[in-house]
């Protein structure tokens, strides 16, 4: 029965530095490559605002270096983090949370 709060306890400590590690090698995805690995990025349409819009979406996104935002139709914005190594991408919210992108 100490087996698995045994197991418990190293794997917190364990499973953060291998994801450390994993992300170690990244960095902030170019514009292009963002873009490449969206679906559908082609089909966007620049606006005034500087966003950009899919024709019957309200909701506008603008793409750069490293970061998406989406502006909703409330015109509040939510902004996300790209990293990549060149082949795996993560999403990096406001709050710290990777997840794959």
């Amino acid at each position: 029965m100490r087996t698995l709060p045994a197991l418990a306890g190293l794997l917190s400590l364990v499973l953060p530095a291998m994801a450390l590690a994993q992300t170690a090698n990244m960095r902030a995805a170019s514009e292009a490559e963002i873009r490449q690995h969206l679906p559908g990025t082609s089909e966007l349409k620049e606006a005034k605002n500087g966003y950009e819009y899919r024709q019957g979406n309200k909701n506008g996104y603008k793409i750069s270096n490293g970061q998406v935002c989406v502006r909703f139709p409330d015109k509040s914005t939510d902004c996300v983090s790209v990293k990549t190594d060149g082949k795996k991408f993560q999403m990096i919210d406001r709050k710290g949370g990777r997840t794959r992108f």
